[in-house]
């Protein structure tokens, strides 16, 4: 047993150069995918900052414009006209 060990041990079962090309194919591809990593995380980096953009111009429009919304279309305690005969001011 210890000689089929031993054996095994001193002649490898793939030749040097066919381990070195799939060692090189192996780093080939790890770089190839941390480069694609890099520029899916820069993608929904370029998404988050745009998105914080527009959140930062556009918040008083809609709140303004949620605000006289509600206002025009609040009926008085009390009132039984329905929501679609109500009538805005403008």
């Amino acid at each position: 047993m210890f000689l089929s060990v031993l054996v095994d041990w001193l002649i490898p079962d793939i030749p040097k150069d066919i381990s070195e090309q799939i060692k090189k194919e192996k780093a080939l591809l790890v770089d190839f995918f941390l480069k694609e990593e890099h520029e899916k995380l820069k993608l929904i980096e370029s998404f988050i900052a745009r998105d914080k953009r527009k959140r930062r111009s556009g918040t008083k429009s809609k709140r303004t414009r949620a605000a006289s919304f509600s206002q025009c279309h609040r009926s008085p305690k009390g009132s039984f006209t329905s929501f679609s005969s109500q009538h805005t001011v403008v």
